[in-house]
């Protein structure tokens, strides 16, 4: 799906405790006869699928959990896929462009479909000086994680843009111990280096660096 075939259209909803960013990568485990569909038809169709959060409320006692979904949520497009056992798959699948979810609705067999709207991709933006130490981090947690060989079970793959605004911005958000509401907030700013703006403070004020290095 690009911006040239897809604008404005209808895709299978995963609803899931957490947020893919743009080239993200999260492992599922499937189970659900309604995913276990879907996933069997995006293979089929070469399609994609949402990845949206369910952002609960505690104190409401809504029944429609649509109402609990984030706004903005990412494509994702299957990458691996293991049959481990016929109602039992291992997927890992690669977040591509992220959407704004304009309304939702649950078929008979329980699978959520959502009307999205494509968002624009991030520009291609250069590391501002003040923003150097936020690359740096990561940067730093990477060379942990190829050190430990641990790669494959890491939430991105390469090519590695640690010079890009968007790219560090997206991989600093999913690897934080914040909030989902947080990431989401994260998630739905269209603007790479304000993204990282927002990352390059929650970073300092919270003292997380150390945190992130362990």
């Amino acid at each position: 799906m690009t911006n040239s075939t897809l604008t404005r259209s209808k895709i299978p909803l995963f609803p899931l405790g957490t947020v893919l960013f743009p080239d993200g990568v999260i492992a599922l485990k499937i189970f659900e006869a309604r995913y276990l569909d879907m996933i069997k038809q995006c293979l089929r169709e070469k399609t994609e699928f949402g990845v949206v959060s369910i952002i609960k409320n505690s104190d409401s006692n809504e029944e429609d959990v649509s109402l609990y979904f984030s706004e903005i949520g990412t494509l994702a497009q299957i990458e691996d896929f293991d049959p481990v056992q016929p109602a039992l798959y291992m997927t890992k699948s690669f977040g591509t462009q992220r959407f704004k979810l304009l309304s939702s609705q649950q078929e008979a067999n329980g699978l959520w479909i959502g009307e999205i709207a494509l968002l624009e991709n991030d520009p291609v933006t250069p590391i501002p000086q003040e923003h150097q130490k936020a690359a740096k981090l990561l940067d730093e947690i990477i060379s942990v994680i190829q050190s430990q060989d641990l790669l494959d079970d890491a939430p991105f793959k390469k090519p590695f843009k640690v010079d890009d605004c968007g790219w560090v911005s997206n991989r600093l958000a999913e690897l934080l111990p914040i909030s989902l509401i947080q990431k989401n907030h994260l998630l739905a700013q269209t603007n790479p280096r304000i993204r990282l703006d927002l990352i390059s403070e929650i970073i300092e004020d919270d003292d997380l660096r150390s945190q992130m290095m362990h």
